[in-house]
C-alpha cells in the first residue's frame, strides 16, 4: 500500500493582541506617552506662569485695545491643526535644545519677580510653549508648528511705554491729517496738539483710544490670519502685513474727520455714546475693504508679471 505525503502543515500564530479566539486584546498605546507628557508639561508650565496668565486675562477684560486677545488662543489652536493634517511629523526629540529653551525661559521669568516686567513674563511663557514642542517632538515638528506659536504674540499686551511712546505719535498725525481733510471738505477747523476746534466753540480731543493703535493691534492680527491662509507668493503676503498698518491709520483718519463733519453739520451729541462705537465697527470693515482692494490690485499685478500658457507653450 502506498501512503501519500503528508503535506506540511502550517499554524497559524494569532498576531499580538489577537486571542486564539480572534478576539482583540488592548495593547497598551505607545503614542499616549508622548502626549501625556505634553499634558503634563502643559500643566507645569501654568503653574510656573500663572502671573502671566492672570496678566493676560485681566488686560483682556479691561482694556479694549487688547480685547480680541482671547480669540489668539483659539486661531492659533486651529492653526496647530491645520498644520498637524499636513501629514507625519517625524517623532525626534531634541532634548537638549528643549530643556535649553525652558530653562532660559523660566530663569527669565523667575527674575521678573524681582524686577516686574509682565512684557518679557509673557514672552517667555510663549518660548516655553516652544521649549515643551522641541523637547517632545523636536525642531522638525516645532518649525511646522512655528507660525501657530508666534501667532500667539498677538495676545501680549505692550509695556504702557512703549504703548504711549506708539500713540502719542499718532495722536498728533492722525489729529493733523484729520484737520486738513476738514478744511477740504469746507469745515473751518483748529488744531493744537490732538485738540481740534470747531466753529462754535464745539472741541474734538482726539485721545490715545482714537489714535489708531486699538484698531492697529487687532487689525494687524486678523490681517496676518487671512494672509497665512492665503495662497499667494511671499511678496503678496508682505505687502498685505505691512500695508495693514497705513490701512488702519488711513480708516481712522476717516473716523475722526467724519466725527467732525457730524458734530459740525449735524449735531455734536451724535458723535457720543452708540454712534462712536458703532463707527468704530464701520471703520473696522472699511479697513478690511481697503485691505480686499489692495489684494485685488496685487493679483492683477501678479497675473500681468506671469507668462500666459500661450506663450510658454510656443516658446517650448
Amino acid at each position: 500500500m502506498s501512503t501519500a505525503p503528508l503535506a506540511p502543515t502550517s499554524r497559524r500564530i494569532p498576531p499580538r493582541g489577537d486571542s486564539a479566539l480572534g478576539t482583540s486584546l488592548p495593547i497598551a498605546p505607545t503614542i499616549a506617552i508622548p502626549r501625556l507628557g505634553g499634558i503634563c508639561c502643559l500643566l507645569l508650565l501654568g503653574i510656573s506662569f500663572r502671573a502671566s496668565l492672570t496678566h493676560f486675562v485681566w488686560a483682556w477684560t479691561t482694556d479694549e485695545n487688547y480685547s480680541h486677545g482671547f480669540l489668539v488662543p483659539l486661531i492659533s489652536a486651529y492653526f496647530a491643526r491645520e498644520a498637524y493634517r499636513r501629514g507625519p511629523i517625524a517623532d525626534r526629540p531634541a532634548t537638549a535644545l528643549g530643556l535649553t529653551m525652558l530653562i532660559f525661559a523660566v530663569i527669565v521669568n523667575l527674575a521678573t519677580v524681582i524686577v516686574p516686567v509682565p512684557f518679557v513674563a509673557d514672552l517667555c511663557f510663549i518660548i516655553a510653549l516652544a521649549a515643551v514642542c522641541t523637547l517632545l517632538l523636536g525642531v522638525s515638528a516645532t518649525y511646522r508648528f512655528s507660525f501657530a506659536i508666534g501667532f500667539l504674540i498677538f495676545m501680549v499686551p505692550l509695556p504702557l511705554a512703549l504703548y504711549s511712546m506708539v500713540a502719542s505719535p499718532l495722536q498728533l498725525l492722525v489729529s493733523r491729517f484729520a484737520s486738513r481733510l476738514l478744511g477740504t471738505l469746507g469745515v473751518p477747523v483748529l488744531c493744537n496738539g490732538n485738540l481740534i476746534t470747531l466753529p462754535g466753540d464745539i472741541q474734538m480731543f482726539v485721545a490715545e483710544a482714537c489714535s489708531g493703535m486699538r484698531q492697529l493691534t487687532g487689525f494687524l492680527a486678523l490681517t496676518t490670519a487671512v494672509v497665512y491662509m492665503s495662497q499667494r507668493p511671499v511678496w503678496h503676503r508682505s505687502i498685505l502685513v505691512l500695508s495693514s498698518i497705513p490701512i488702519a491709520m488711513a480708516a481712522n483718519v476717516i473716523r475722526v474727520t467724519s466725527t467732525g463733519c457730524i458734530m459740525y453739520y449735524l449735531d455734536p451729541k451724535l458723535a457720543e455714546g452708540t454712534y462712536h462705537t458703532v463707527e468704530g465697527l464701520f471703520m473696522m470693515g472699511l479697513g478690511l475693504a481697503m485691505l480686499y482692494a489692495l489684494s485685488a490690485t496685487l493679483d492683477q499685478i501678479a497675473s500681468l508679471t506671469e507668462p500666459s500658457p500661450l506663450s510658454a507653450g510656443s516658446g517650448s
